[in-house]
């Protein structure tokens, strides 16, 4: 379902330090529920920009929030045992758009909805949004503050990068030990490249994900065309095609080596394509040309032998009659 960005009075922030370590029951025991706030473009952006290449296509990046979620929940840090975790909610922060004309981002806000995922949508700049990289990160630390607050969580893992977060890492970072309300997840390049200054913040666990979780967790589907013909593949277009062209299938040209094996054989006549010898239309005899002798019959045309007869005879005169 899609909502607005949370807002946090001053009251339940400051409730936050009556509330650490809250757990389901009373007593203080069970798993601790874990939710799994996502900055989608600064995902999506990082993901290019680590594991893209030089070009990626414009579908490169894209992941599905809700397996991200599944796979954070599912790795803890260090000390805690996945048993004392359980999924408490992936919520999805996205700037503004027109489902008129962004018809790819469209469904897959659709989708993320229906596998359970809640979307918060930015105000578009119209709308008084501003800058949409700010008022992105804004909605998110306010969403993170309210579920602790309220107790809608125990643990908020943010995968996010914008340095606007700092404030928020640092406010609620461990001092002895490593936060138990808060945890930071971020992609990271096979020579351990971090594309945030976030990761360096102290009693902060960080959850380093590589190139195989992405892939695990990609979403490469095409948008459908507003007709609703699918996009056609990058991939499958890049492609080489066996034939290309409407006229007959033309041989590849022969190599220099075939070249010089018959100039070797005594065939240097032989042209590339076909290994056939240039026609030669042969010489009229004198007589035929006097005046008053019987016009002689016209030239039969050369006939030119096949390719297999060539090569036979080339293999014949490069390893001898029995080949």
């Amino acid at each position: 379902m899609t909502k607005s960005g949370p807002t946090v009075g001053i009251r339940e922030t400051t409730g936050l330090e009556h509330r650490e370590g809250t757990r389901p029951d009373s007593a203080g025991g069970g798993p601790r529920r874990v939710a799994v706030f996502v900055d989608y473009w600064w995902v999506y952006n990082s993901a290019r920009q680590l594991f893209g290449g030089v070009q990626p296509p414009a579908w490169f990046g894209n992941v599905a929030p809700v397996e991200l979620g599944r796979m954070l929940v599912k790795r803890p840090p260090a000390s805690v045992r996945r048993s004392e975790r359980v999924a408490a909610g992936v919520h999805v922060f996205i700037r503004g758009y027109d489902p008129a004309v962004h018809h790819g981002q469209h469904e897959r806000v659709q989708r993320w909805t229906a596998a359970g995922a809640t979307v918060d949508v930015g105000p578009a700049r119209e709308a008084g949004g501003g800058f949409w990289q700010s008022s992105v990160s804004v909605a998110l630390a306010s969403a993170v503050t309210e579920a602790l607050a309220t107790g809608a969580c125990d643990t908020a893992v943010v995968f996010a990068g914008d340095v606007a977060l700092l404030p928020l890492l640092t406010r609620l970072a461990g001092t002895d030990a490593v936060s138990p309300r808060l945890e930071l997840a971020t992609w990271v390049g096979k020579d351990g490249t971090v594309p945030t200054q976030l990761a360096s913040v102290a009693g902060i666990w960080c959850h380093r994900l590589g190139e195989q979780s992405f892939r695990q967790a990609s979403d490469d589907r095409r948008p459908t065309r507003p007709g609703g013909a699918r996009l056609r593949r990058p991939d499958a277009a890049a492609q080489p095609h066996k034939h290309q062209g409407h006229g007959p299938h033309r041989p590849p040209p022969v190599s220099t080596a075939m070249a010089a094996a018959f100039a070797a054989a005594g065939l240097s006549g032989a042209s590339q394509e076909g290994a056939r010898p240039q026609a030669t239309e042969p010489a009229r005899p004198a007589a035929a040309a006097s005046e008053g002798a019987a016009p002689s019959p016209p030239p039969q045309p050369y006939r030119t032998p096949d390719a297999g007869g060539v090569m036979r005879r080339l293999t014949q005169r490069l390893f001898g009659r029995g080949a």
